[in-house]
């Protein structure tokens, strides 16, 4: 047998292009599996929201995880791929001698193969893998609804700033207690495993012994629609009505100066009419441009991590789960209501939780291991803290004159705690109004979506709004009816994600290229 000289041999310009793409086809894979294990949904435009937002103050596990998982196996894996592509190829000088001539001759066919399609092959790959996690986030769906212009949102947005709000002579105080991932699919067993039991028993009894606005005749909640399904979009829709449609175009989701610029919040009508405003965050207010719509938005005095440090209420170097365990934030929004109760205004004060967010939750010293899920023993210990909480605010004074909102800012996304619930089963957001101004026409049996949570708050507080509409929600206490249950929760949904000239025009304030005209007129706030 005549002897085979194998010689070193740098890539060729193919090669080398098909080795950038074998790279990226790796890193589409671990991205997809990564998304797939920690997520329960992620969607299209929330990840197009992060790249468009800033996403300092991200919880070290969450991003420590993303790095290894999606980052360093992707690096790993091409470098074994290309070890092997050089091994058959007998460009290896460490095995040159072990393999011969064997490799060579006996898969002399598949190597000719490889090597004239190796440029195709790694191109039909990451076209495959790109259509694979485009199924999962809903790309296509995403595409189709962009290319799909509707005047819906225009004509069903209700101006704030253009309808009447009749406040009552005494004020009233707002406790806005934003819960993260907080949904009623906990109380209820029959969603299916891992719910074993009613997780959240003194969130259910807070909810049943106050108003819980329901879609059922039981505990229940407010239906989960695009463009609210993460915390800052949630909090947006929540306190404005309106959902975050991400538009490529614009610049107006909290990395620079502006958050939905042409919304108008409960902050800013509670900012008119003299309120106190304080915000208060166990983590980064900069994660996702929070801080910059509620800065915007009604002028906040803004606690989070950060200006609690510079406070000195918390230690310089002190850095649990998010920043600061739900514990010790529930202890600090004690001090900061004696405050704005000492103050000779109303107020309103706003926080969010953060011990019940994924993947697990935070388990802190008060939880207790009554459950083999840990998320299960965070949601329990969650409960108990928050109804703890209530229960203290309504041992103040300043209690009578003040309303308490918990709500949930949107479904849970830990994709391995909610992997086994029934696919039939309707998830929804929780929420509770504890010592409402009014009493609601029809608390149970609704159909609604988290952004009818705007007028209702205000309606809470004794506001009498014009219509009862305000931008895209419906005040709940009232009998008028919402849009989703004027339209339906699919075909509300599509029209949602459809493109809107009308939303980035008043919202976004992008420049258009027709102005489209408002539909609505009125005298303002009162």
């Amino acid at each position: 047998m005549c002897e085979i000289k194998l010689k070193e041999k740098s890539f060729s310009g193919r090669e080398k292009a098909a080795g950038v793409l074998l790279f990226c086809t790796n890193l589409i894979v671990f991205l997809t599996i990564w998304l797939a294990r920690q997520y329960d949904q992620v969607r299209l435009d929330e990840i197009l929201f992060q790249l468009k937002t800033t996403s300092a103050g991200v919880e070290n596990t969450l991003l420590g995880s993303a790095i290894f998982q999606v980052g360093g196996l992707t690096v790993l894996m091409t470098f074994i791929e290309i070890f092997s592509y050089r091994v058959l190829y007998g460009r290896s000088a460490l095995i040159r001698q072990k393999i011969k001539g064997m490799v060579l001759h006996k898969y002399a066919a598949a190597r000719a193969f490889l090597k004239k399609n190796i440029l195709r092959i790694c191109t039909v790959l990451l076209a495959a893998a790109v259509l694979i996690l485009g199924g999962m986030v809903d790309f296509f769906d995403y595409v189709n609804a962009a290319a799909t212009e509707s005047d819906f949102i225009q004509e069903q947005y209700k101006e704030p700033s253009e309808t009447v709000l009749h406040f009552p002579k005494q004020k009233r105080n707002l406790i806005y207690i934003f819960l993260e991932s907080m949904e009623n699919t906990y109380a209820d067993p029959a969603a299916g495993e891992p719910i074993t039991d009613c997780y959240i028993p003194e969130l259910k009894k807070l909810a049943e012994d106050n108003v819980n606005f329901s879609h059922t005749d039981r505990l229940g909640g407010a239906l989960s629609y695009p463009g609210t399904t993460w915390t800052a979009a949630a909090m947006a829709a929540q306190t404005s009505g309106v959902m975050v449609k991400v538009n490529l175009a614009a610049d107006t989701y909290g990395a620079g100066e502006t958050f939905l610029p042409g919304a108008t919040s409960i902050g800013d009508i509670l900012a008119q009419e003299g309120y106190n405003q304080v915000l208060l965050l166990g983590s980064h207010a900069e994660f996702h441009g929070r801080k910059t719509y509620f800065t915007e938005h009604g002028n906040y005095r803004i606690l989070d991590t950060e200006a609690l440090k510079a406070e000195h209420r918390l230690d310089p170097d002190y850095n649990v789960w998010w920043g600061a365990e739900d514990a010790k934030i529930l202890s600090l929004a004690k001090e900061e209501l004696q405050h704005l109760a000492e103050q000779d205004k109303p107020f309103n004060f706003t926080m969010l939780t953060a011990d019940t967010h994924f993947p697990d939750g935070y388990h802190c010293d008060k939880c207790e291991d009554i459950y083999e899920n840990q998320y299960a023993n965070v949601l329990a210990c969650s409960s108990r803290q928050i109804s703890e909480f209530v229960s203290w605010i309504q041992e103040q004074p300043f209690y009578k004159n003040t309303t308490i909102v918990i709500s949930g800012d949107h479904l849970t996304m830990d994709g391995k705690f909610m992997d086994d619930i029934e696919p039939e089963y309707t998830r929804t957001v929780y929420n509770c109004f504890i010592n409402a101004a009014v009493k609601p026409a029809r608390e149970k049996n609704r159909q609604f979506g988290t952004f009818d949570m705007y007028p209702t708050t205000l309606a809470a507080l004794g506001v009498k709004i014009e219509g009862n509409r305000l931008a895209l929600g419906t005040n709940l206490f009232s009998k008028k009816k919402t849009l989703t249950e004027q339209f339906g929760y699919e075909y509300l949904s599509e029209e949602l994600l459809n493109h809107s000239a009308f939303y980035d025009y008043r919202l976004l304030q992008l420049e258009p290229e027709d102005e489209p005209a408002s539909n609505e007129s009125g005298s303002g706030l009162e």
